[in-house]
């Protein structure tokens, strides 16, 4: 049977070596299936595109921090696809619904996140979605970036569906995002400064915003809001590392994601730290 891009692939698909056993899930750029291989005892997470999705970026990157992309292609009725790492256990944002997220183990996710985005910048990479649900959780708990599906070389504007909304997660995207600017890595800093805001507190920044047209502007115009009102056991320093990654000017923020996680691991020295 022929599909296009968009329909779902039943069980039994057959795409390149890989054959489709359950959908995973589906987001802006695509859909993601459980997939077995001829010859593998593993299973693989096969990406298949949608029509208007940018050309995939994951493949050039090498990085412990990072869910491996093993091959692209294309099939039949134009599907593009990618075969990924299938990471069976949780992401960072279920481990925190679920009561599994204390600080320490947050600032260790954070700074393996981070190495992640540096390496993926140092190759002019900007990841462009970053989320605690885009954090995958290996068996020995090793954070593994995930979704590069609107990642976009430096320099290059945020991706925007064909109504012209972001395709980037509101309650994470810096300003430049949301605006449709030119990216670099400071757009990650702001990003995994909000992931970082939401792992320690349990709560997104801007969460009091109510719609997300709200969130937008909140981001856009708000002032970074305080982590130590959400978590009062942390260092008063926290307010402010937080309003340094959350800047409205790229240029005011981190350098890069591995400073924005070295100042967060200097949170566990300073007094009143949990």
């Amino acid at each position: 049977m022929d599909h296009t891009p968009a329909d779902p692939l039943p069980p039994g698909t057959v795409i390149g070596r890989y054959t489709v056993d359950a959908v995973l899930g589906s987001g802006a750029m695509g859909t993601v299936y459980l997939a077995h291989a001829a010859g593998f005892t593993h299973q693989f997470a096969l990406k298949v595109l949608r029509p208007d999705s940018p050309a995939p970026l994951a493949v050039a990157l090498h990085h412990p921090n990072i869910v491996p992309t093993f091959e692209q292609g294309q099939g039949p009725a134009g599907i593009r696809w990618l075969a990924m790492s299938y990471v069976s256990t949780a992401d960072a944002d279920t481990e925190l619904r679920a009561g599994r997220m204390p600080p320490e183990r947050a600032l260790r996710i954070v700074t393996e996140v981070a190495g992640a985005l540096d390496h993926a910048h140092s190759r002019d990479i900007v990841h462009g979605d970053v989320k605690p649900s885009n954090f995958l959780l290996a068996d020995d708990d090793r954070a593994m970036l995930a979704d590069f599906g609107v990642a976009r070389h430096i320099g290059e504007s945020a991706p925007s569906a064909p109504d012209g909304a972001v395709l980037a997660s509101a309650a994470y995207a810096a300003p430049e995002v949301l605006r449709g600017e030119p990216l670099g890595p400071a757009a990650d800093v702001y990003a995994l400064g909000c992931s970082l805001f939401r792992l320690l507190t349990g709560k997104p920044p801007f969460f009091d915003a109510g719609s997300k047209d709200a969130v937008v502007h909140a981001h856009l115009y708000r002032s970074a809001p305080s982590v130590t009102q959400y978590a009062p056991w942390l260092p008063a320093v926290a307010d402010e590392l937080v309003a340094t990654a959350l800047a409205k000017n790229p240029a005011a923020r981190h350098p890069s994601a591995g400073e924005l996680a070295q100042a967060a691991l200097a949170l566990r020295a300073q007094p009143g730290s949990g």
